[in-house]
């Protein structure tokens, strides 16, 4: 909240407060109250939209404050001239750290919102866009799928969620598919620790292929997760960039409010997915474990 908190919403133009319940425009990024929006039916700064606007603190009519001026600290020691220190220009040196700062934060920023296609057919706002939330993860990962270095694609981008919640994380992305094929992977990889709780294998009579495939199993599924882990980002690319072009296809050549808004709505997270799929997970171990005990006895 603290990014919003005290900016002004375009439209009733009062500042944000705390608790101020605030949507974001998926094109601009500009925030507003949500019952504004709402009531307006767009976005306030639509009409800056075509001029490539993104809100990066302040409304483009909004004018700036001028920074205060800095109080003097009793406690802060001067370098007497001559010296070292003060000759490294250590002062200059933290404010031009600060620009280079907020320059690569606009420029990123900007970049978001760039409506270049490249060789995937689909643009950086689409894309960003499409993934509603987590807009710097996703967006830096995108950037590294779509350059190449050294004449080589690269297909890694670290996400420990998409390899530790799996397939949560991949029903609350709505990639519902592989989710499915996941939570298959999950209880086949995860049969022979099923098999002992269920009772079918003791600690009496173990086959002598037991071990040997309960290791295969837990490397199998031990390399998932560590593949999920680097590639999951992606996965999760392919799947926003297929989706995209189908989204586009129902539009034709309009593409405006109306299209980056159902691009935002088909992308955006669902809690939901992420519960059902967690629940059809819980549902298939139950059974695979508990009817097998139901019928030995």
């Amino acid at each position: 909240m603290s990014r919003f908190e005290n900016k002004l919403c375009p439209i009733c133009r009062a500042p944000f407060t705390s608790d101020a319940d605030i949507v974001v425009c998926p094109i601009c990024g500009t925030p507003h109250h949500r019952a504004c929006y709402l009531a307006k039916g767009h976005c306030g700064v639509e009409e800056y939209h075509a001029r490539g606007f993104s809100w990066v603190g302040y409304l483009p009519d909004e004018a700036r404050e001028p920074e205060p001026a800095r109080e003097t600290d009793p406690h802060h020691a001067e370098y007497p001239e001559g010296t070292p220190a003060a000759e490294s220009g250590f002062t200059q040196d933290v404010e031009q750290e600060i620009r280079s700062a907020e320059e690569y934060y606009n420029s990123f920023y900007n970049s978001m919102n760039d409506e270049t296609r490249g060789a995937d057919g689909v643009s950086m706002k689409e894309l960003t866009t499409f993934a509603a939330t987590s807009t710097f993860h996703y967006g830096r990962a995108f950037s590294i799928f779509r350059n190449r270095a050294n004449g080589k694609r690269i297909y890694v981008s670290m996400n420990l969620c998409s390899g530790l919640f799996s397939p949560i994380f991949q029903f609350y992305r709505k990639m519902d598919l592989f989710g499915l094929l996941l939570i298959v992977l999950t209880i086949i990889t995860s049969a022979p620790s099923l098999l002992v709780y269920a009772g079918l294998i003791t600690a009496d009579a173990v086959p002598a292929w037991f071990n040997s495939v309960y290791m295969l199993c837990s490397f199998i599924n031990f390399g998932i997760t560590v593949a999920l882990c680097l590639f999951g980002d992606y996965l999760y690319y392919r799947h926003a960039v297929k989706s995209i072009l189908k989204i586009r296809s129902r539009f034709g050549d309009e593409l405006g409010q109306e299209y980056y808004e159902a691009l935002s709505e088909s992308g955006h997270p669902s809690w939901l997915r992420a519960v059902i799929g967690f629940l059809v997970m819980a549902i298939a171990t139950a059974a695979i474990t508990v009817l097998p005990r139901m019928f030995i006895q």
